[in-house]
């Protein structure tokens, strides 16, 4: 069976540093991108079963980027408008002077946040974008899960917080590829696919979601199998009602990493990180 390994520190020219959810950052010497920070992570299954208020915590927002010594970002992208991926989204593009790219609803998101339309970019389908020494695409994808990513729909007028858990609708769903001199990220937040959209697409990381996965080997071969990847980086298998600062425990229900594991085990020569929170790992070099 492949080795599950902790992520390591590494001198590399880009790294990826997780933070629970699908929250990385990529960073290359001075330039950084971030993909759906979500540092506010309101407590709580209740709240979000009764569909209560929520708003990012700014200062909360503050206090990780300073740790994590994030003062300046290119841009910040984001997979769909779920308040797991979004909610965050524009008031750290907003405190990093970062451009917030991604869907219609997450422009909505980031003008609710206080962005001026200049710094909001909506994305084209394969579209290349650059950021920096980035090359961003946003790749058309499906979200996971029989009800196909409820609250579905958009999200059609700036959103203020505070606003409902239910108010950050899908607006669709991306696969975000990125790449850079020194090595390419394939960022696949959530579990579902639009078959053959990456078939010719190459990254040597894929930062793979792993809540609600339905077919593993079918999902795996749609992606990691689809650009080649070498190295996998399980995110989203983390309870995101519990605080950061708080030991990560697996979500409940939603997340069985068994058969996901036992399909990644049957690819010879795949290197599988469940990743450590807030620890670089090397992308340059995972070829």
């Amino acid at each position: 069976m492949h080795a599950l390994s902790a992520s390591a520190s590494a001198p590399a020219a880009l790294t990826l540093s997780w933070f629970g959810t699908t929250a990385v950052l990529l960073r290359a010497g001075d330039d950084a991108l971030m993909v759906d920070p979500f540092f506010t992570r309101p407590p709580g299954l209740w709240p979000l079963l009764r569909n209560d208020h929520i708003a990012p915590d700014e200062a909360l927002i503050r206090k990780w980027l300073r740790k994590e010594n994030v003062t300046r970002l290119h841009a910040v992208l984001v997979s769909h408008s779920h308040y797991d991926h979004a909610l965050d989204a524009g008031v750290v593009a907003r405190l990093t002077g970062a451009v917030l790219a991604g869907s219609a609803s997450t422009a909505n998101i980031g003008r609710g946040a206080g962005l001026d339309d200049r710094r909001i970019v909506v994305a084209a389908a394969d579209q290349a974008l650059r950021f920096g020494p980035f090359t961003v695409r946003f790749i058309e994808s499906r979200h996971a899960g029989a009800t196909g990513g409820a609250p579905t729909g958009e999200i059609a007028a700036p959103l203020t917080p505070p606003a409902h858990y239910l108010d950050y609708r899908q607006g669709g769903t991306w696969s975000i590829l990125v790449e850079h001199a020194d090595g390419s990220v394939l960022h696949h937040g959530s579990a579902g696919f639009m078959p053959g959209a990456l078939q010719g697409r190459h990254a040597d990381v894929v930062v793979l979601g792993a809540a609600l996965v339905d077919d593993a080997e079918s999902y795996l071969q749609q992606t990691v199998d689809a650009v080649g990847a070498r190295t996998v980086v399980l995110t989203h298998w983390d309870d995101f009602t519990r605080p950061l600062d708080a030991p990560l425990k697996p979500m409940p229900v939603v997340v069985d990493l068994a058969p996901l594991l036992a399909a990644l085990d049957r690819r010879a020569g795949l290197r599988v990180i469940t990743p450590a929170l807030a620890r670089p790992i090397a992308v340059s070099g995972a070829r």
